[in-house]
C-alpha cells in the first residue's frame, strides 16, 4: 500500500560523481521515491566540476580524504546552507554514513525530534588500513562508533541478515530491519545492445565490477583468473572500476602469464554497465567485507552465474544454482570460474534461470515498497513519542 507523499532528507558523505555501491543505492532509491511522488532532498559533499541541475541537491564544501583521495571530507560550509537545513520541511531524515554529513542529519533529527533512519552500508572495521594509526585501535573504535550511531536512530536498516546479526553483536539495541538495496534494471537497458561488440573477437568473458580498493580482494580475482586461463586458453577477464589499489592491481596483472587477456576498463557509469553484464559468462567476486554486494545482484539480474568466495554475504545472496561458492584460495575460485564457463547447455540454462530468479525479489520497485513501509512506521513511532 502506497503512503502519502513525504519530504525525505537523504544525508550522505558519498555521492555523484563518485561511483560505488552506496551512491548507486542512494541514486536509485531517490529516483524511484521521486517517481512515486515523494520529495527527496539530497545533502552531499561538493566535487570539483560537479554541476547539479537538480534544485533538491545541496552540496557542502569538501576536500579529498588524505589517505583515500576518492573519498570526500565535507565541512560545515557554506553557513547559509547550514542555517537553512533546520527549516527544510523534512518528514523523515535518512542518513547513509557516519561522517560529517551523516552526523549532521542525525543532529537535525534529534534537534527537530523527528524520525531518523540509518542504513549501515559499510563494514567500517574493514577500512582501518586507510588510516595511519594502529589497526587494532581503529577496528575497536569502528565497532564503538557503529553501536553508538545505530542506537541513536529510530530505525536501522541492514542490507542482509548477516549484517543485522553483526550489529546486534556490537550491542545495537534499536530495531534493525533487513532491507537490501534494489537493482534498477532500467538503468542498464540502454547499453545491453552493445554486448556483442564487447564479445567480438575473443572467447568467453569473466567479469569483475567494483571499487579497486584493497578490501575488495581483487588480487585474488586476478590470481583465480590466471588459474582458469590455463584451462581455458581464450578466456578473458574484464575488470571494471577504479580506486586506490588500481596501480598495484595493474602491476600484479602485468606479472601474470594471462596478462594479455586481462583488461582494465576504468570506472564506468551505471548506464554503460549493462553491456558488460550482458556479455559476461561468469561474474567473479572475492570480497569478504561487503554488507550486501550489490554487484552480485546486478550480475544475476542479467542472468550471469557467479563465482564467489564463500562468506556470510555471498552465502546469503548467491542461492540455488545461481553460482558457485569457493574457499578464499586462487585455485578453488579459479576452478569455480572454469566450472561455470564450461557448463553444458542444460546446466548453463538452469544457472541463468536461477540467477534471474534469485535476483527478482531485489528489484528496485519491490524494495522501495518496503522502504516506504519503514518510513511510515518510523513516522508513526516518532509522532507517538511526542
Amino acid at each position: 500500500m502506497r503512503i502519502q507523499p513525504l519530504t525525505i532528507g537523504m544525508f550522505a558523505d558519498s555521492y555523484l560523481p563518485e561511483i560505488n555501491g552506496v551512491v548507486t543505492s542512494l541514486v536509485s532509491s531517490t529516483r524511484e521515491l521521486r517517481r512515486r511522488g515523494h520529495r527527496v532532498i539530497v545533502i552531499a559533499p561538493s566535487h570539483e566540476g560537479a554541476v547539479d541541475d537538480d534544485p533538491d541537491i545541496f552540496r557542502l564544501r569538501s576536500s579529498p580524504f588524505p589517505f583515500y583521495p576518492q573519498f570526500r571530507m565535507a565541512f560545515p560550509l557554506p553557513a547559509k546552507l547550514l542555517a537553512t537545513l533546520p527549516r527544510m520541511p523534512f518528514d523523515v531524515i535518512h542518513v547513509h554514513s557516519m561522517f560529517f554529513i551523516g552526523c549532521l542529519g542525525a543532529y537535525l533529527a534529534q534537534f527537530r525530534k523527528m524520525a531518523l533512519v540509518f542504513t549501515y552500508h559499510t563494514l567500517w572495521t574493514e577500512y582501518a588500513h586507510y588510516l595511519p594509526v594502529d589497526p587494532g585501535f581503529t577496528r575497536a573504535q569502528a565497532v564503538w562508533v557503529s553501536r553508538e550511531f545505530c542506537n541513536r536512530a529510530t530505525r536501522v536498516i541492514a542490507p542482509t541478515y548477516g549484517i543485522r546479526e553483526l550489529l546486534t553483536s556490537y550491542g545495537v539495541e534499536q530495531p534493525i530491519a533487513v532491507l537490501p538495496s534494489g537493482v534498477d534494471v532500467s538503468v542498464f537497458a540502454s547499453s545491453v545492445a552493445l554486448a556483442p561488440k564487447i564479445r567480438a573477437g575473443g572467447g568467453p568473458i569473466a567479469l569483475f565490477v567494483g571499487r579497486l580498493g584493497k578490501e575488495k580482494n581483487v588480487d585474488l580475482v586476478l590470481d583465480a583468473f590466471d588459474v582458469a586461463a590455463r584451462r581455458i586458453p581464450d578466456l578473458r577477464l574484464f575488470v571494471v572500476g577504479s580506486g586506490p589499489h588500481e596501480v598495484e592491481l595493474r602491476r600484479h596483472a602485468n606479472g601474470l602469464a594471462s596478462s594479455p587477456r586481462i583488461r582494465f576498463t576504468g570506472a564506468l557509469p551505471q548506464a554503460e554497465l549493462g553491456a558488460y553484464y550482458a556479455a559476461a559468462d561468469a561474474f567473479v567476486f572475492a570480497s569478504t567485507t561487503e554488507t550486501q554486494g550489490l554487484v552480485l545482484l546486478e550480475a544475476m539480474t542479467h542472468g550471469v552465474p557467479v563465482a564467489a568466495v564463500d562468506c556470510a554475504v555471498s552465502r546469503e545472496v548467491v542461492a540455488g544454482e545461481s553460482g558457485l561458492l569457493a574457499p578464499e584460495r586462487a585455485q578453488d575460485l579459479g576452478e569455480a570460474i572454469v566450472a561455470l564457463v564450461r557448463a553444458g547447455e542444460d546446466e548453463r540454462a538452469r544457472r541463468i534461470a536461477s540467477a534471474k530468479n534469485v535476483a527478482r525479489p531485489y528489484s528496485l520497485e519491490a524494495l522501495t515498497d518496503k522502504l516506504e513501509a519503514q518510513y511510515a512506521q518510523v513516522r508513526t513511532k516518532s509522532s507517538a513519542a511526542l
